[in-house]
């Protein structure tokens, strides 16, 4: 996969993480996510799409209007990456800049995600 068309799978992704609608969240994850992905970050772990999909509606009830928005460049080498991402909240305030590091499949979904909240020492 070349950087643009991965920079385009983590963008669609992201919108994934804006989808209040759970079937219309479905049809996105079926796209990006592979059937037996793993996410997890500090709070929660889910493994398989209906799994992401229920954490991601308890996430946006959690921050309503929540609009994920990845920040950086997507650094890729061999079938791993990583980008930064905020989650902007209402009013002008967003959740501290955060890490995802990830795993391509074979079929070029996302095979894997390990987020970190907030970058290294606070910055």
């Amino acid at each position: 996969m070349n950087d643009t068309d991965l920079s385009a799978l983590i963008d669609r992704y992201c919108a994934v993480w804006r989808e209040p609608d759970s079937a219309a969240r479905a049809s996105l994850l079926e796209v990006v996510w592979h059937k037996d992905g793993r996410y997890c970050d500090p709070t929660a772990e889910a493994v398989g799409r209906a799994a992401l999909n229920n954490l991601i509606g308890e996430t946006l009830t959690r921050f309503p209007g929540g609009q994920v928005m990845r920040l950086s460049a997507v650094d890729v080498h061999h079938d791993c990456f990583r980008f930064t991402w905020t989650m902007q909240l209402g009013e002008g305030k967003q959740l501290p800049e955060s890490i995802d590091f990830g795993r391509l499949a074979e079929d070029g979904r996302i095979a894997e995600i390990v987020g970190f909240f907030g970058l290294i020492g606070g910055e």
